[in-house]
């Protein structure tokens, strides 16, 4: 396990390496007589565009004709790569196949080599290849009449609408790798006539999605933490053996739970024996600077894949489906992880929490491995992302859009036509009748938390100190006024319901709908932004707008959240109609006498 952890972390090194040593479209050829060409690509899933995503070229035609040919230089069998991968015998065995001097083998062969050396020894496939310090990779960029989206690392290297993509490859055995799970998808001939090449992920023989039938969506899926997700991975035939089982890999991001299996699962941690998380600390230091610590690593950890579920097909001749059960949970703990100080060589034993909640733009996804038995290629499928978002509340005085404090509301949903509130342990309860809600029953929002639903977490929305007008009295009056919630799902169907009003105020026996909403928009200089219920507020007061401490236009913005005065407006005839009436009268007095005056 340690070997699979060190090589995911090397192939995610290398590949961040080669990117970033390769963009702006310089190649490295692995011989000076190869050629380039300009190469589209089209990418679907059963027929359907995958837009926005990345894609890479890698050319391998060095390894190959090495393969093929069975001959391999002084510098590849030498390497500490090529020693470390030979058997008792002195033999390489990769997929069943021998590799060695003398060793020649078919085009299929030799693909299927290169593919399983990809997935399982991607140091002695770069070694075969000649390339140790890099490949011939390439990022396929979108057509140049497309306004490009940028990646969550940064780059602007994804497909269109269309799941175009294009660039200037070497020609060879190119391996087309889908640049999240770091896959081969497939493995090409390049040609330099060569214009466009066609791939649809499906086709490949695995396939993993929502069993909502919501996988080919380009935009996340936002839902609730601790919401049951159902996700279907399908497997195709071709990929399993009749004699001999198939091992599946499942390795969903850090705070996505795999419940439950159709087969049966183990789970094993992908974390390595020690983390150094690049920040020095006194091993003597207090509790709350060890948990600031902790929760510093955790945000790191976030973006990992920290445990890996596999699963054992038996022998069939026949497609299988498995199902799969998990959530999006709001917080993950890994125990007793080893955590390296620095540069000194000591550590120190923690239990780090990762916090969705802590990242909020954050999507989660999970791949799946497979290893063919009859080809010995591996296909990874990766299942569309989820995420999670919230919104923002300020207690206003609408009738004198002042704030106020003190309100207490339940949270609550309709389905179905029915009602439900989210009781104390975060969960929804069914309730008949709202004006028989007995408060202590659920979760009471007060002015100046912010809740994280699914969790037992409720923490005061802190102040913003670095304000050039920070006031700490003041401000942490404000904050009294403030709602903040996290954990929702996307729809129109969430409501407040006021159980206290602030004083001098009456209670408002209406529930307050309200939406949540997360959404992947394009700004007028074609970079992606996510554009969600917590950033953009639908009705929100202007004036108060600069007067919220942490409210920042169109990153964190309040909704107004209105209150009803205690105080009844009563009719008054002297008030309403008879002082109106005489001023009239007067006025036309008035206006007589200067029009007879000018007469």
């Amino acid at each position: 396990m340690y070997k699979k952890v060190t090589f995911l972390v090397t192939l995610i090194g290398v590949m961040g390496l080669l990117l970033f040593t390769f963009y702006e479209g310089h190649t490295v050829s692995a011989s000076d007589k190869t050629l380039t060409t300009n190469l589209s690509i089209k990418v679907t899933s059963s027929g359907d565009p995958i837009q926005n995503e990345a894609f890479l070229a890698g050319n391998y035609q060095t390894a190959y004709e090495a393969i093929m040919e069975g001959k391999f230089s002084n510098q590849v069998t030498n390497s500490s790569a090529w020693r470390e991968s030979q058997n008792t015998e002195h033999v390489i065995v990769v997929a069943g196949l021998t590799v060695g001097e003398g060793s020649k083998h078919t085009d299929n062969e030799a693909q299927t080599i290169i593919s399983t050396l990809f997935s399982t020894n991607f140091t002695l496939l770069q070694s075969i290849n000649e390339t140790n310090n890099g490949t011939d990779i390439m990022s396929f960029n979108p057509p140049s009449n497309f306004v490009r989206f940028h990646t969550p690392n940064g780059g602007n290297e994804t497909t269109d609408l269309e799941g175009r993509a294009s660039a200037k490859v070497t020609t060879g055995l190119t391996a087309i790798v889908d640049g999240s799970s770091k896959g081969i998808i497939k493995l090409i001939m390049v040609t330099p006539d060569m214009s466009e090449v066609k791939v649809d992920t499906n086709s490949l023989g695995i396939s993993l999605s929502f069993a909502s039938g919501n996988s080919k969506s380009s935009q996340p899926i936002t839902v609730e933490l601790n919401q049951e997700l159902h996700y279907k991975l399908k497997v195709s035939k071709k990929m399993l053996n009749p004699t001999t089982p198939t091992k599946i890999d499942l390795r969903p991001d850090a705070n996505i739970v795999i419940d439950e299996t159709s087969l049966p699962n183990t789970v094993t941690s992908l974390i390595p024996p020690i983390i150094n998380p690049g920040v020095t600390f006194d091993p003597l230091a207090s509790p709350e600077q060890l948990s600031k610590i902790a929760d510093t690593i955790g945000s790191v950890l976030i973006s990992w894949q920290i445990n890996m579920y596999e699963l054992t097909i038996p022998p069939t001749h026949s497609d299988v489906s498995i199902d799969i059960k998990a959530h999006l949970s709001p917080v993950v703990y890994v125990n007793n992880v080893s955590i390296q100080q620095g540069t000194s060589t000591n550590t120190t034993k923690m239990n780090v929490p990762i916090k969705a909640f802590n990242s909020p733009d954050n999507n989660f996804g999970m791949t799946a491995n497979v290893i063919s038995q009859t080809t010995g290629t591996q296909i990874t499928s990766s299942a569309p992302k989820v995420n999670t978002t919230g919104i923002n509340f300020v207690e206003v005085d609408a009738n004198k859009n002042k704030m106020v404090r003190d309100a207490v509301y339940i949270l609550g949903k309709n389905v179905g036509g029915k009602k439900y509130l989210y009781d104390s342990q975060g969960k929804l309860s069914e309730i008949q009748d709202l004006s028989t809600v007995s408060p202590t029953s659920y979760t009471l929002l007060r002015g100046g938390n912010q809740y994280v639903f699914g969790d037992d977490d409720v923490s005061p929305i802190e102040l913003n100190n670095t304000r050039f007008n920070y006031d700490y009295e003041r401000d942490t009056k404000i904050n009294q006024s403030l709602i903040k919630l996290f954990g929702l799902g996307e729809g129109k169907d969430y409501f407040l319901y006021q159980v206290t009003a602030p004083t001098n105020y009456s209670v408002d026996k209406t529930p307050i709908d309200f939406s949540i909403f997360s959404e992947n928009v394009v700004s007028p200089n074609g970079s992606q932004l996510t554009k969600t219920s917590m950033k953009t507020a639908t009705n929100q007061s202007f004036k108060l707008n600069g007067l919220i401490t942490d409210y920042g236009a169109g990153t964190n913005e309040y909704n107004i959240l209105a209150v009803t005065p205690q105080k009844e407006v009563h009719f008054s005839a002297l008030k309403s109609i008879i002082f109106p009436l005489l001023l009239f009268i007067l006025g036309i007095v008035v206006i007589g006498g200067i029009l007879v005056r000018l007469v």
